[in-house]
């Protein structure tokens, strides 16, 4: 039985990196088509399943939707939301990295955060490597300073908007996941 999960494990190792293998090409091909709709006219294939095959499996981002008139502190003493610091402050990173409810399947696979502001996207910040502290439920996320566009173009070439892009915030919802 060790023998045969072992063979498995092998098998959907090599899937995956065939996967992302197809997706650079279909990335390479749209890229060299001059977009979507005309690789899939040159495939094929649907639009959409062209989307669905330049993102491969390389994971997942989390959107994080903030409004700017919400309380910095919860009733424990944490940090949360716009701090109005900076980016680039303690105060910031603190509050970008702490506390979220990520489902235990999702943490494998979460490349990044992308924190909406107003309808607006204010930053991304990768994860790194690093602890995932939980209390109560929820974690302390391992993330990075804020990238750069040029950095998050490099890095998540599928993710579909980058920063200072508008992505209107939806009544009621404060984060979604996307595939990358």
């Amino acid at each position: 039985m060790r023998n045969l999960l072992g063979q498995l494990r092998e098998i959907e190792t090599r899937q995956a990196a065939l996967r992302e293998e197809q997706a650079e090409v279909m990335r390479a091909i749209v890229s060299a088509a001059s977009g979507v709709t005309e690789a899939a006219e040159l495939l094929g294939l649907d639009p959409k399943t062209v989307r669905q095959r330049e993102r491969g499996t390389s994971g997942i981002v989390m959107v994080v939707y903030r409004g700017t008139n919400t309380e910095k502190v919860d009733d424990k003493g944490r940090l949360f939301g716009e701090t109005g610091q900076g980016e680039d402050s303690a105060a910031q990173l603190r509050a970008d990295s702490e506390w979220f409810a990520v489902a235990q399947d999702k943490r494998e696979t979460l490349r990044a955060v992308v924190y909406v502001v107003e309808g607006k996207v204010a930053r991304v910040r990768e994860i790194e490597d690093g602890e995932w502290r939980e209390e109560e439920g929820k974690v302390a996320l391992p993330v990075g300073p804020a990238l750069s566009p040029a950095e998050v173009r490099q890095m998540f070439p599928t993710l579909p908007f980058n920063v200072d892009s508008p992505r209107p915030m939806v009544r009621g919802k404060i984060r979604e996941y996307i595939a990358l």
